[in-house]
């Protein structure tokens, strides 16, 4: 039976990292209600980009050439690169392109953006996975997620700022054979009811150029009460329809990884399902919220770590801004 595995993972983050103490300095009287709001969420470092130049494309091509030296592949043994973020440098050409360009890829490679905002990353690697499948000329998937939040709040919404952390996560999907590894299912949730309450460009493209908008209010656009939690819920019925269905049990699961947006939800998420806190690995206190990719940097450290070894049965969950959720299983 074929299938399409997770061959290897590696991460990109610049150099310059902030703690919740540094990063209050800001905020005066309010620093330690800020800090508050950061220790609750999970935060205690990030890392940002200290110029321009360090952008989303930018940290793509660097997690994608260490992942070519760690992999021992060439470029031209990529048949497939997808680049997913919320805040891709380009709309055309796609990032994908120019980071193709970048490596040195080959004429015959399929190359694409992919954006489902925060949960991107999951929806990217059950997409392409799909479609290797189906393909026998991709064996090999290059998926990149690359993010930077920060730097498009308004300059007044320090605590939002707090939560995110630059960073860039690419791993590599290989086609099998044996069917042994790989892609199990997966799962989604959907629910629009509210999807204005978040924005961006807060005025939309079309008017990115209107001079009657401030540069303040071209940048992310936040409703007061906005939040995600309609989608936390679904995290839980989520995987446990996918182990019904495929029939495991909770105890045949080695991790569950989720979006390491909120670490008081994954502690929620894990009591609910009754399950040790210990399976659901969390690095947002090491890299900040890095939205699409956060699921991927937790896996590689559990795969780096050694917490999670080949044949172990995981759960990457995340949800994006829309409302949209997904889970998939996958045998490592």
């Amino acid at each position: 039976m074929v299938n399409v595995r997770i061959a290897g993972t590696e991460v990109y983050h610049p150099p310059f990292k902030v703690s919740n103490e540094q990063l209050a300095e800001q905020a005066g009287e309010a620093a330690d209600k800020l800090i508050g709001i950061w220790e609750y969420f999970g935060r205690k470092d990030r890392y940002y980009a200290a110029t321009n130049e360090e952008n989303t494309l930018y940290m793509a091509i660097e997690a994608s050439k260490a992942l070519l030296r760690s992999s021992g592949l060439r470029p031209e043994d990529l048949d497939m690169i997808v680049v997913s973020s919320g805040t891709h440098e380009y709309s055309a050409p796609t990032d994908a392109a120019l980071l193709h360009q970048a490596i040195g890829g080959k004429h015959s490679c399929i190359v694409y953006d992919s954006n489902a905002n925060c949960v991107g990353m999951v929806v990217a690697a059950d997409q392409a996975a799909r479609a290797m499948m189906t393909n026998p000329r991709v064996r090999y998937a290059l998926v990149v997620g690359s993010e930077q939040i920060a730097r498009f709040y308004k300059e007044g919404d320090l605590a939002s700022k707090g939560l995110c952390g630059d960073a860039a996560c690419a791993v590599l999907l290989e086609r099998v054979e044996d069917g042994e590894s790989g892609l199990i299912d997966s799962v989604y949730y959907t629910n629009t009811h509210k999807a204005e309450d978040m924005l961006f460009p807060s005025g939309g493209l079309a008017r990115m150029f209107d001079d009657s908008l401030s540069l303040e209010e071209k940048k992310i656009y936040l409703h007061p009460e906005y939040n995600v939690n309609v989608a936390f819920p679904t995290a839980v019925t989520g995987m446990e329809k996918l182990l019904e269905e495929q029939g495991y049990a909770k105890s045949e699961v080695k991790h569950y990884i989720l979006s390491q947006l909120n670490l008081t939800v994954i502690r929620e998420i894990a009591g609910i399902l009754g399950e040790d806190t210990a399976k659901f690995p969390y690095i947002g206190d090491i890299y900040g919220y890095t939205g699409t990719s956060s699921p991927f940097i937790a896996l590689h450290h559990a795969r780096k770590n050694g917490t999670i070894v080949p044949g172990d049965l995981f759960f990457l969950w995340s949800v994006g801004a829309g409302i949209t959720s997904c889970a998939t299983l996958w045998r490592l």
